[in-house]
């Protein structure tokens, strides 16, 4: 997310859901729960500024602020095997949509294409799920599975298509050519995939410019970009790794558990997850900073005075307990 959305010191009340998802801008801040309710939060006392909406059933697996007014996310409902991308515009109050119930009647009865997601400016059927999306210059990127990698624009209409991308390094690896995250950066997509795949794509064109595969022996599951080229990777079997790749250095360490969420600042990590806080510095990359905290982070915000608040899965916030010595 943005992280110039918190200013000043404050009381800040707990979520009015858990929270799965945090977005914003320097004009609204938009929290996504855990069973896919939107609510949009004040951008600087982060109160619910109105009640949870959920214009479609089923989890919102990815959603990115397309710009200051306008939020594209996917629905996934796994119990009825669909799956939808859609455009709010949150200039208008959110609306809730059709009932789990009503759905499942809708697609024993046939009908289940005509639901759609409420108040959408435009929502579409995806006929595969969808694995990864990102934001470049209001246009929309987003891969589903084994149909590959798609830019459309801020109305919809397709610019460009990728095939399904592959490694041959990665061939005997189960599921390990399965895209899960998709940065922007300058005039460049990159994705990376589950075994460690990354390639980086022309935003203009869809070309590849060229590819590779890192060696984890673990599986990749989330991905950040920092301020010098470099990526921090939260990786299975409780571990993370920081790339570097103007460096060929890739350093891979072991924590506490799962990675959830981490922010690049002033060439360092700052990273939160299972029951702890961490820093990874720059100036010595072969030590983590590490401090307990009683919940797991889940959302990191940077203040404009430089300090930084975690929210938790209760949807708590907390000040980042790590400090560096």
């Amino acid at each position: 997310m943005n992280r110039d959305i918190c200013h000043g010191a404050m009381s800040i009340p707990d979520t009015p859901v858990p929270p799965r998802l945090l977005l914003g801008n320097s004009e609204r801040v938009v929290l996504i729960g855990t069973e896919g309710g939107i609510c949009l939060l004040h951008h600087e006392r982060l109160t619910a500024v109105d009640p949870v909406h959920s214009p479609f059933p089923g989890t919102i697996t990815h959603a990115i602020m397309l710009d200051d007014n306008h939020l594209v996310a996917t629905w996934v409902e796994r119990e009825i095997s669909l799956a939808r991308l859609a455009k709010l515009d949150l200039r208008t109050p959110l609306k809730d949509g059709i009932e789990l119930a009503e759905l499942r009647v809708a697609a024993e009865s046939g009908n289940v294409d005509h639901q759609q997601v409420s108040g959408a400016e435009w929502s579409h059927i995806l006929d595969a799920e969808p694995l990864a999306l990102c934001a470049h210059q209001n246009d929309i990127i987003f891969c589903t599975h084994f149909r590959g990698i798609y830019r459309v624009n801020s109305e919809s209409q397709e610019i460009w298509r990728q095939k399904p991308m592959t490694w041959s390094s990665l061939e005997e690896l189960p599921d390990g050519q399965v895209i899960i995250s998709m940065i922007a950066t300058g005039d460049a997509i990159w994705a990376f995939s589950l075994g460690g795949g990354w390639v980086e794509l022309d935003a203009a064109s869809g070309e590849i410019r060229r590819k590779g595969a890192l060696q984890f022996k673990s599986s990749v599951k989330r991905v950040w970009k920092g301020d010098n080229e470099d990526w921090l990777f939260g990786l299975s079997q409780n571990r993370i790794a920081w790339w570097m790749p103007s460096a060929d250095s890739l350093l891979i360490e072991d924590v506490q558990g799962p990675v959830q969420d981490a922010i690049s600042h002033q060439g360092d990590w700052y990273i939160t997850g299972w029951r702890q806080d961490l820093i990874w510095p720059s100036n010595d990359t072969n030590r983590i900073e590490k401090e307990s905290r009683s919940e797991i982070g889940n959302h990191i915000i940077l203040r404009d005075n430089n300090d930084m608040l975690v929210l938790d899965n209760r949807g708590q916030w907390t000040p980042f307990s790590c400090r560096i010595d």
